[in-house]
């Protein structure tokens, strides 16, 4: 999430408007959940989505009249029936979305988005506390407030709008959390809205091997909000011609330097290289670290090999068994694109896996 509103940032950094769609609030079944954005620009263009079909058609046709009359709005589908079968809403149900204009003409908006460009470099959390609340002017400075998580206590600013006080408790305990709750929720009272995103840095997969499936799965990963980078010895495998996507990449041995790899919570390590040498000499590196993911390709009889070895050094069966070996879920791919998608939707499932509900606390 937090990538999404750097890419914000860079579109108001130069001084344009932008619309901010976001569902604030979902019940029943629908194509997205809370916390889904999408931007709209004073063209009509836009970026991302919150489920297509009769709802999004209809938060596009409002987008004009917030640019035009420069108030936020606040929409409201309470969606039966016939109205079911014009979206991609299966069983009905209630979906709020929130219509932000953001000015790149305001000084404020354009400090805050660069403060959460800037959180994503740096790897760091925050949260996101947003006022909701149809017909608010767009153009005051205190409709958003960034609460940085901090190297000690939680850092809740000393001045707060009138319209968060009574929320600052609820906002530290959940600054508390370790690690950061990923979950958007809603503080209400007499209904009265208040949306806070949890913005985290994006995770980040490491594929090592640069090789013929790792071309298709960077794009993948790119296209699901991945961030990736490429290893591999060889630079004429690990190049920016073969992978325009990545974030990074480096031409370097599988020797791994800890500091230059500080594998945590956040990473999902991708082993693909073109012996299973590599791959052994990859493991027994990585396995010690709290990653979020540790995937192998190869057959099973290479794995049993690499595995036995791995024992033989006094690796724990459990954690040896914690690596994904074959990788990919079993959907009989057999081409390298096919295979990259396996990769892909297994990473997708894994980061999915254990979401907490949404949550909504009153006062």
């Amino acid at each position: 999430m937090i990538d999404f509103y750097a890419q914000i940032n860079r579109e108001i950094s130069g001084g344009g408007d932008i619309v901010l769609a976001t569902i604030v609030g979902q019940q029943g079944s629908a194509p997205r959940t809370t916390g889904t954005h999408f931007i709209v620009r004073p063209d009509g263009s836009f970026s991302g989505t919150i489920g297509g079909g009769k709802l999004e058609a209809e938060v596009l046709q409002t987008v004009p009249q917030v640019f035009a009359e420069r108030k936020n709005k606040l929409l409201c589908f309470r969606l039966k029936g016939t109205e079911v079968a014009q979206t991609e809403m299966i069983c009905g149900g209630e979906v709020d979305v929130y219509l932000e204009l953001l000015s790149g003409a305001n000084p404020f908006y354009r400090q805050l988005f660069k403060g959460i460009a800037d959180l994503a470099r740096s790897g760091r959390e925050a949260l996101l506390a947003t006022q909701v609340r149809d017909g608010l002017a767009a153009d005051r400075e205190d409709l958003k407030v960034l609460l940085p998580t901090g190297l000690g206590e939680p850092s809740i600013p000393a001045s707060v709008p009138e319209w968060l006080r009574p929320y600052q408790q609820r906002l530290k305990e959940a600054l508390e959390g370790d690690p950061l709750d990923p979950a958007p929720f809603r503080l209400e009272n007499a209904g009265f809205i208040i949306f806070v995103e949890p913005l985290k840095p994006a995770a980040t997969v490491y594929l090592f091997g640069a090789g013929h499936i790792s071309r298709p799965l960077c794009q993948l990963a790119k296209l699901v909000d991945f961030r990736v980078v490429v290893v591999d010895d060889r630079e004429e495998f690990a190049n920016r011609t073969r992978f325009p996507e990545a974030d990074e990449i480096w031409v370097r041995s599988f020797d791994l330097d800890p500091l230059e790899f500080p594998l945590g919570p956040n990473a999902y390590v991708v082993i693909i290289t073109r012996g299973h040498l590599h791959d052994h000499q990859l493991l027994r590196q990585v396995l010690p670290k709290p990653v979020r993911y540790i995937g192998m390709i190869g057959s099973r009889h290479k794995r049993e090999v690499v595995f036995k070895a791995l024992r033989r050094e006094g690796f724990a069966e459990d954690l040896i068994k914690t690596v994904h070996a074959p990788i990919g879920l079993a959907i009989n791919a057999q081409t390298p694109e096919e295979i990259a998608v396996s990769i892909a939707a297994e990473l997708i499932q894994v980061r999915g896996a254990g979401q907490p509900p949404q949550k909504n606390w009153s006062v």
